[in-house]
Order: structure tokens, then sequence, then C-alpha cells
């Protein structure tokens, strides 16, 4: 009697364990595939902080080689300077030592002849076209050099957004 009650039993126990069986294959499934995922995550990752630091030492390079380019831009400016300074220093001398001449002449003319005030004006009028053509010839040069400074500017690269 006892067999006959359990075979009773027997399908709804084979059902039983074949569906806990099937459970229990579809948990480690599902945990391997978990464990597959998390492996691509920390894959991912790495190769996420890999591609970070990368960027970080081409930026670290970039702006290294930038900072250097600026400070032998400076370098190079001061030393332009120096140099202007130093020839407008021999400019203002250079006037000082014409403005002295044509004081003293212009204190002496009183006792100059007509042909000696002739010649004086003569040259006087020769200073004065030379001094005309050299501030156009400098007018002209600060211009290019004006021109060159923005062509500069505009073709620095900038920073990026």
């Amino acid at each position: 009697m006892i067999a006959a009650a359990v075979a009773r039993y027997k399908l709804l126990f084979e059902i039983v364990v074949i569906g806990g069986l099937a459970a229990g294959a579809a948990v480690g499934v599902h945990k391997f595939l978990e464990q597959e995922r998390d492996i691509g995550r920390h894959e991912v990752q790495a190769r996420w902080d890999k591609q970070i630091e990368i960027d970080k030492a081409a930026a670290a390079a970039q702006t290294a080689d930038w900072q250097a380019r600026l400070q032998a831009a400076t370098t190079d400016g001061a030393k332009r300077d120096e140099t202007i300074r130093n020839l407008a220093a021999s400019a203002a001398a250079a006037a000082g030592g014409l403005r002295d001449t044509i004081a003293r002449v212009d204190r002496a003319v009183p006792d100059y002849s007509a042909a000696a005030l002739r010649a004086l004006t003569s040259t006087y009028g020769q200073l004065l076209a030379e001094c005309q053509g050299r501030r156009a010839e400098v007018a002209e040069e600060a211009e290019r050099l004006n021109s060159e400074k923005r062509t500069l500017i505009e073709a620095w690269p900038s920073p990026g957004p």
C-alpha cells in the first residue's frame, strides 16, 4: 500500500526534482553570466583608466610644449625690447647732437654771407628730405611688423574648447 501511495506521487516527485535541477541550472548559468559581465566591466574600466592616463600625459606634454614656446617667445621679446631701448637711446643721442648743431648754426646765421645762407638752406632742405624718406621707411617697416604680429597671433593654436 505504501508503494501504491508513493507511486501516485512519483510523477510529482520527478517533476519537482527536474524543476529543482532546472532552477539550480538557471541560477548557475545566471551566476556564471554575471561573473562574465563583471570581468567585462573590469576590462572596460581598466581600458578607460588607461586611456585617461594617456590623455592626461598627452595634455601635460602639450602644455609643457606651449609653456616652452611661451618662455622662448617671452625671452626673445625681452631681447627685442632691450635692442629697441638701445636703438631709441642711440637715436635720442643723435637727435640731441643734431639739435645742438642746428642751434649752434642758428646762432651764427647773422654772421653768414648770402651765399653761405643759401648753402645752409640747401643743406637743411637735403636733411629734411632725408629725414622724410627715413620716416617713410620706418613707417613701412612698422606696418610690416604689425602685420606679421597679427599673422602670428591669428595662426597661434588656441587651447581648444
